[in-house]
């Protein structure tokens, strides 16, 4: 389970009318592999056929009208093989569900992941006034820090062994029975992010990512103590530590005489997360040290023991939108997935899209 989006600008655009399609049979055949030459194709005149979409609408001057209908097919670049898949979207979402979050979470739990995962993948589509990850012409790809993580039937097999089966139903229930439901705000999808462990408090999306969101602002995350990152440390010798940061950072000079009196943590957020460090002759946010350290959370403290340098962390990810976590010990509480999205996105309401889904 990897974070996501860790320097993602996000930024709202409004939706695109899309002509109406063909109903496609759930049963129809689930993945086609596609030739990246015919997929390029294939692509290059969906996007002109939305671009000329948006065209009409801005000759409207019909402002934010959402899509009446949105292609239930989406291409999916499969990043560790090199190819482009077309699958429908819950198939697809199924394998992100499973490869995002644990099968063995509480039902409600994975449903709040399944809502959360549509959302993402929807915002992403031109259709939905999104823009598409565009690796090799597909609308999301498989890599976890530009999208979303996936995993094939195969890989989950072979992950699962003889529980194969029972957390396949699982994972397909919590995808199926929330079939065509988002998380919208003010009638737009919103920016569904989310993260494996919020350390007892979730982060204002402003404190990490380019804008504010109104449905991402801190909220409590109670319950993740069972969680394997819910506090880590990691021991640096002074050496490393200071190489690793002075490469990152030039300016900064560190020193192994002078490091006690170098490297001190200046601000915090009111989430507890660091907002600045003083490091030497500079000073970097939070996220640029952890990113330099490679560090589990932005949530941090420092401590230096002899010639080494301890930094403990608390919690996992950037901190924004739904704690997995989080939501797994909400549902063991009783909640269910929609309190679960409601209580991690301030002010949202789920609505179902199944009639656009076509």
């Amino acid at each position: 389970m990897k974070y996501l989006h860790t320097d993602e600008t996000m930024e709202y655009r409004p939706s695109i009318r899309r002509p109406r399609r063909r109903a496609i049979s759930r049963f129809s055949p689930p993945i086609r592999l596609l030739p990246l030459g015919l997929a390029a194709l294939a692509l290059s005149l969906f996007v002109l056929l939305l671009r000329g979409c948006a065209i009409t609408r801005e000759e409207t001057g019909v402002p934010g009208a959402l899509p009446e209908d949105i292609s239930a097919v989406i291409a999916v670049y499969d990043d560790e093989n090199d190819r482009v898949l077309s699958m429908r979207l819950e198939e697809y979402l199924c394998g992100v569900v499973a490869a995002e979050m644990p099968a063995s979470f509480e039902e409600e739990a994975l449903k709040a992941q399944a809502v959360a995962a549509r959302t993402f993948t929807l915002r992403r589509l031109p259709a939905c006034g999104g823009t598409p990850c565009g690796r090799c012409g597909a609308d999301v790809c498989t890599d976890s820090t530009c999208c979303q993580s996936y995993r094939s039937a195969e890989q989950l097999a072979s992950k699962w062994g003889a529980d194969a089966a029972y957390y396949s139903a699982r994972v397909e229930e919590a995808v199926y029975s929330t079939a065509g439901e988002v998380a919208t705000y003010e009638g737009a999808l919103i920016e569904a992010l989310y993260h494996s462990t919020a350390g007892g408090m979730t982060e204002s999306s402003e404190n990490v990512f380019a804008s504010a969101q109104p449905y991402l602002v801190s909220v409590e995350s109670p319950g993740e103590e069972g969680s394997a990152h819910y506090r880590d440390s990691i021991t640096f010798p002074r050496k490393s530590f200071i190489t690793k940061l002075n490469a990152a950072f030039p300016r900064a000079e560190l020193s192994a005489k002078k490091l006690e009196v170098q490297v001190e943590i200046t601000a915090r957020f009111a989430s507890g997360r660091v907002k600045t460090v003083r490091l030497g002759k500079v000073e970097v946010t939070g996220r640029q040290f952890r990113k330099a350290l490679d560090l589990p959370s932005a949530n941090f403290t420092i401590e230096f023991v002899g010639e080494d340098v301890r930094v403990s962390t608390k919690g996992y990810g950037h901190g924004v939108g739904m704690s997995q976590y989080g939501a797994n010990a909400m549902a063991k509480e009783g909640s269910d997935y929609r309190a679960i999205l409601q209580h991690y996105y301030t002010g949202i309401n789920i609505e179902n899209w199944g009639e656009r889904l076509k």
